[in-house]
């Protein structure tokens, strides 16, 4: 595991002020509760101290005695211990895919045109990071590419957003997708269970071992499939020569490339495959009981997060 540093200033751009004024009211909306493993604001599965009674059971050799219920001894004879709900944070987790293929679209200062898949990745990371520093939950972001993969520090606190910001901005795309290589890294390098949000395109053969790998992790998943506008719908027509990015730059072999000629056929082709996978994605999702959310890059994040994923009840 690589702990990555980040330079100040890199993250003015990925949120705006207006944006993050309106995440602090929202909060991640956990389907189950999770424990964590310092006091926080949600509630957790353990029974502790709080100030909140949550039940009685009877009382076992061994148990703390300030916990008695001697009203209960009175009236019954028996004894009784009191319960309380224990407030504790969840830990919340970015998986980003950081593959050369993320890198495709406009470039971040090319504000005429939608973002490349990994600058909208590290925009939607950076917002729900955003809710959840502000929930008081913790926060860890990890990017993966190929074999290689870098991680942040555990975050916790709304002033720690701008430190994790900057490590988001500052990871760049390379290699090739290694999404199996990255959830079996993410569960060993994972301090607990948790909420963990897999941004990717999935583009990659091993889309399906990868999920079937989150779904043994403890905890919850949403995933966040992205794709451009135009490997959704290609714009493209003629004799074309298409060469796979991730290949490029490769020292063993040259870039994987073909010829193809893109008419009305290819194009129906295309569309019938993209929506077989598409379905597919959602289909494999459901079955794990995995929160789906297929976007364009040219959605704005603001959108997503706060409607899209609300629908999903994945934010409140």
């Amino acid at each position: 595991m690589i702990e990555s540093s980040s330079q100040p200033g890199r993250h003015d751009h990925l949120l705006s002020p207006q944006f993050l004024r309106k995440l602090e009211q929202a909060a991640i909306a956990s389907k189950h509760i999770l424990v964590g493993r310092t006091k926080g604001e949600r509630r957790s599965a353990r029974r502790g101290s709080s100030v909140e009674f949550a039940d009685f059971r009877a009382y076992n050799p061994g148990d703390d005695l300030r916990y008695l219920d001697w009203n209960a001894f009175a009236r019954l004879q028996r004894l009784f211990l009191k319960l309380f709900i224990e407030e504790e944070d969840l830990h919340v987790y970015m998986l980003i895919d950081a593959s050369r293929s993320m890198d495709f679209g406009s470039p971040p200062h090319d504000r005429r045109a939608s973002p490349s898949k990994l600058r909208w990745g590290q925009q939607a990371a950076a917002a729900l990071s955003y809710i959840a520093l502000c929930g008081g939950d913790r926060v860890q972001a990890f990017a993966h590419s190929g074999a290689d993969g870098a991680s942040s520090r555990l975050f916790r606190g709304r002033g720690a957003a701008p430190e994790l910001f900057d490590w988001l901005a500052g990871q760049g795309a390379a290699g090739e997708t290694g999404l199996v290589q990255a959830v079996r890294w993410l569960r060993a390098a994972a301090p607990a269970p948790g909420l963990t949000f897999l941004i990717s395109d999935l583009l990659t053969p091993e889309w399906e071992t990868a999920l079937s790998q989150l779904a043994v992790t403890k905890g919850e998943a949403c995933v966040l499939h992205v794709l451009t506008p135009d490997e959704f719908s290609p714009g493209a027509r003629g004799d074309l020569r298409l060469i796979d990015s991730e290949t490029i730059g490769q020292e063993q072999a040259p870039a994987q490339q073909c010829e193809v000629t893109m008419g009305a056929s290819l194009l129906r082709r295309y569309t019938q495959e993209r929506d077989r996978f598409l379905a597919d994605v959602r289909a494999t999702c459901n079955r794990y009981g995995f929160s789906y959310l297929f976007s364009l890059t040219d959605q704005p994040v603001e959108d997503v997060i706060l409607k899209s994923l609300r629908k999903l009840q994945v934010i409140r």
